[in-house]
């Protein structure tokens, strides 16, 4: 019987080690998690990535028995947040709930990260129509009609977004460019007072979440003329479509998703990736989210990683027609 030497006794214990730690039934990933997890936020408290990031969070707090923080870190149009959970990775405990117009971010600037490389999403979170609204008082109806207004007093019709380079910024240059209009784009910081400045007649109309604007619609003080999905949203079944509405063939869901730091190790993204599916999967949790205007789709990490890489090269091309920058 052979009989090792002590030296490669010393390197069988050495890759038997490393052998566990690298498995996914190693020690390392059966204690993970081992503190709490933290959900980084690129934005201020009480927005749609927020909500979601909270209502998730405590579900996932209750399968994995570990506190799940959700730390809002807002600030250069998200940026701030991303790079806070490129600090925070290495203890891997740290991920990201961010949406799509931080995906946009690099079409814009030079950024030393990018979601669909230094990144990997582990789950759709939510996704939720834009939509295109205004007061009662305008006297428009439809899309159409925005239209008319919109050739008959050039660069006065106003919309409002969430923000200069934002998914809703874009949506409405989207639709501009292919209804022949120019609309005097207004970015403010967040939904809530752009909301409040459309209801109070000072710009034309907006184009913004779902989530932000579905409470004013259903009181009156705001009207639908249009949602960004191709087909229309069980959350304004009578809104049209951009596209039923002549805005070409359109399909923009606003998405909010969770990713983690490329390199994390597979076994912590799998787990955490079936504890956020089976959260999702829950019908009370799934009411919450439509209660407030957003949607669960079932699409596996694969699909939506191709998704953004497909989006973003079409944005990249619109940016460029428009000549969009971010100021």
């Amino acid at each position: 019987m052979h009989t090792l030497s002590k030296r490669q006794f010393n390197r069988h214990l050495l890759w038997t080690a490393l052998g566990a730690a690298l498995s996914p039934t190693g020690a390392w990933a059966q204690e993970w998690p081992s503190k709490t997890i933290s959900l980084v936020v690129p934005f201020p408290a009480g927005g749609s990535n927020d909500v979601v990031a909270r209502l998730v969070g405590e579900s996932v707090r209750k399968k994995l028995g570990q506190t799940v923080l959700v730390d809002n870190k807002p600030g250069a149009n998200g940026a701030l947040g991303v790079e806070t959970t490129l600090r925070g990775a290495k203890d891997q405990h740290t991920f990201l709930v961010a949406s799509d117009s931080v995906s946009l971010l690099p079409l814009f600037r030079n950024m030393p990260w990018d979601l669909s490389k230094t990144f990997t999403p582990i789950a759709v979170l939510s996704f939720q129509p834009i939509v295109v609204v205004t007061a009662p008082s305008t006297g428009m109806k439809t899309l159409q009609d925005l239209q008319t207004r919109a050739k008959g007093k050039p660069d006065q019709v106003s919309y409002a977004s969430s923000g200069q380079g934002s998914i809703q910024h874009l949506v409405g240059e989207l639709f501009s460019q292919n209804l022949g209009i120019n609309l005097l784009h207004i970015p403010y910081k967040g939904g809530g007072q752009a909301v409040n400045d459309v209801i109070s007649g000072q710009v034309s109309a907006a184009v913004l979440g779902a989530a932000a604007v579905l409470p004013h619609i259903k009181s009156g003080k705001l009207i639908a003329l249009a949602v960004s999905t191709r087909r229309r949203s069980s959350i304004l079944p009578d809104t049209p479509t951009l596209s039923e509405s002549g805005a070409g063939d359109i399909d923009v869901p606003q998405w909010s998703a969770l990713f983690a730091v490329e390199g994390t190790p597979a076994p912590i993204m799998a787990q955490m990736r079936r504890v956020v599916d089976e959260s999702l999967a829950d019908t009370g949790l799934k009411q919450q989210l439509l209660g407030l205007a957003m949607e669960t789709v079932a699409m596996s990490p694969e699909a939506f990683q191709q998704r953004m890489v497909q989006d973003r090269e079409r944005w990249a091309k619109l940016i460029k027609d428009r000549k969009i920058a971010m100021e």
